[in-house]
């Protein structure tokens, strides 16, 4: 899928839900006026502004992601905070994961984020961008040096889910992280995103482009399913804009 615009419904969902994506929805539920939208607004922009572009550019695209998934797969839960809970910085871990409800499964997730080089065109910087990212979070899938990344996952559990759903999470993150320390192959359900930044008018994503994307991941047998999802910077500016509205207002 292509995001080039953020609808009102987008707008909407962003407000109801923000917090709880940030900080974890079984978080929020014990406080919701502490853990507000406008402060956690507050909160993500003070994260933002004084991160270089690059930084920037993978905060603003994660967000969407986090926000946007539940939209599209209602069958995703997200299992993942999207602050880092230690300082104010990208979260260590995985970028996302969510627990699947069909198939009582955990999806994983990565994030990667640039800028279409003079030269060069849209569709090929989010070829590249998401093969940076299968290539990566296929490694992470199989690194027993990197096994912290479980660990944080399942703190993430306990802050985003209910208590059933918390349960079967972390069985299935915990068998995930046993199978690979052993040696083992885990099953790799992946969503694997890309935001693309270039200027304004210079060129855009297109739909072949992003079905060529689609077709080379899943014929390269890395992964047993994948999501594709591409954002365009359109949808990039106009989220951070709202975002400061809401502060500005």
């Amino acid at each position: 899928m292509i995001v080039r615009a953020i609808s009102d419904d987008f707008r909407t969902h962003v407000r109801d839900r923000l917090a709880e994506y940030c900080y974890g929805a079984t978080t929020v539920s014990e406080d919701a006026d502490f853990y507000s939208f406008e402060k956690t607004v507050t909160e993500f922009l003070e994260r933002y502004n004084p991160k270089p572009r690059k930084t920037q550019l993978g905060m603003a695209g994660e967000l969407i992601v986090h926000v946007l998934m539940p939209l599209l797969h209602s069958e995703l839960t997200s299992a993942a905070v999207y602050f880092n809970k230690e300082e104010r910085s990208i979260k260590k871990g995985f970028d996302l994961t969510f627990l699947g409800s069909s198939e009582s499964a955990i999806w994983y997730g990565e994030v990667k984020s640039g800028e279409v080089a003079s030269g060069s065109d849209a569709d090929e910087k989010a070829a590249a961008l998401i093969d940076t990212a299968a290539s990566s979070l296929a490694a992470m899938l199989d690194d027993v040096s990197l096994l912290s990344r479980w660990d944080a996952a399942l703190i993430d559990t306990r802050l985003t889910l209910e208590l059933g759903l918390a349960t079967t999470a972390r069985e299935l993150l915990r068998s995930d992280s046993e199978t690979v320390r052993r040696g083992g192959t885990v099953t790799k359900r992946v969503l694997l995103a890309g935001a693309v930044m270039h200027e304004l008018g210079h060129c855009i994503v297109t739909t072949a482009g992003v079905e060529r994307i689609v077709e080379t991941i899943a014929s390269s047998d890395q992964f047993s399913e994948s999501k594709i999802l591409v954002i365009q910077q359109d949808a990039l500016e106009a989220v951070i804009e709202y975002l400061r509205e809401v502060a500005n207002a």
